[in-house]
């Protein structure tokens, strides 16, 4: 059975044979501090991060910690120099990335899902082409989503064509895969936007405010026992684990309408792989390979670190090497196809929503 050529496969293929080339964007100056992008390779001494959040978020917080695990790899005295920007969901830094940044393997850009989720679902304020990237370490964790009442009583919503209020941080966010996700189970679903933390997210569920919040973070996870005792339910699980509950392919496919070969099912994946990555380490795609491998040697490295174990404990996160993290990147990079129609779906939805 022949593989498909995906557009980062190709681009890929494009690399190796030297043919691939670059078109710079012009950046904002004032969006993140200089960066030394020296053309020696070789300059080890000359590594920097930039990461896709500020310094008080998770991410930022985060990096300082992966910063001295690289330091430790690479046997540096001090941490590897970080260069924060604004807004959280990494665009800007991934734009910056992508254009200011010479693909000498110096620079390494830490973002996380939200990043990517927002370029598949045609965000106006993406300039970068994340199936370029090349992936050093990504991470994966659990996600579910929890409701007032399980699928199975949910049917009588559906047959009446009600509504499910989902709580979201913004349409475009790392929850657009639930909202998807209960669409595709044939259930209306509204996002109710601005719950942007995880605390909010549950004062409007028990509220009644919202009839749907997605779980991805440690905390969360840490009050499931308590939210399953006051009588909410998972409605379904974002991968294929069982553990919390029936996971969201089960029940699609005990629908009529379930068919192999949708592609917003295909998209639903896509998105869901990219909710549930909260760090990734990334190169830019024409890195030569000699700073790639030192990169990669360091990883195996980094990620037997106290700090890097700890964050995996603390966090409940997966941290994946070559080759899972660029198979997992792949996973999140659809056909154009599958691309253009979460974003026509995207488009019809928000004509509604925005009534």
């Amino acid at each position: 059975m022949p593989v498909p050529l995906t557009r980062r496969r190709l681009l890929h293929l494009l690399a190796i044979a030297g043919t691939a080339a670059t078109y710079p964007l012009i950046a904002k100056a004032d969006e993140l501090s200089p960066v030394d992008s020296s053309p020696n390779g070789d300059d080890i001494n000359s590594l920097s991060l930039i990461v896709g959040s500020p310094q008080n978020s998770d991410l930022g917080r985060w990096s300082s910690r992966i910063a001295s695990a690289f330091a430790q790899g690479f046997q540096f005295n001090d941490p590897l120099p970080l260069r924060y920007t604004t807004g959280y969901d990494g665009v800007t830094a991934a734009n910056l990335f992508d254009t200011r940044i010479a693909p000498d393997g110096n620079t390494a850009l830490i973002t996380s899902g939200n990043t990517i989720i927002a370029a598949m679902a045609g965000d106006k304020r993406v300039h970068f082409d994340y199936e370029r990237w090349i992936p050093i370490i990504t991470t994966l964790s659990p996600s579910i989503a929890i409701a007032r009442q399980p699928f199975h009583n949910s049917i009588p919503d559906l047959l009446k064509n009600r509504t499910m209020k989902v709580a979201v941080s913004n349409i475009l966010g790392k929850e657009l895969p639930t909202l998807l996700g209960i669409s595709l189970l044939q259930i209306n679903a509204v996002p109710v936007t601005g719950l942007t933390t995880h605390d909010m997210a549950v004062k409007a569920l028990r509220n009644r405010e919202v009839d749907v919040i997605q779980l991805s973070t440690a905390q969360g996870f840490a009050d499931l026992p308590i939210l399953l005792k006051e009588g909410f339910h998972v409605f379904f699980s974002l991968d294929n684990s069982t553990q919390y509950g029936p996971n969201f392919i089960s029940l699609y496919n005990q629908l009529h309408h379930s068919r192999e070969g949708n592609t917003l099912l295909e998209a639903w994946n896509a998105l869901t792989l990219a909710a549930r990555m909260d760090i990734a380490v990334i190169l830019p795609m024409l890195t030569p390979s000699a700073l790639v491998t030192k990169w990669r040697l360091c990883t195996s490295k980094v990620l037997q670190t106290p700090d890097i174990i700890q964050i995996a404990q603390q966090s409940n996160l997966t941290f994946q090497e070559n080759p899972a993290c660029n198979d997992t990147i792949n996973q999140m990079s659809p056909s154009i196809i599958t691309t253009m129609a979460l974003r026509r779906w995207l488009t019809m939805k928000m004509s509604k929503w925005e009534k």
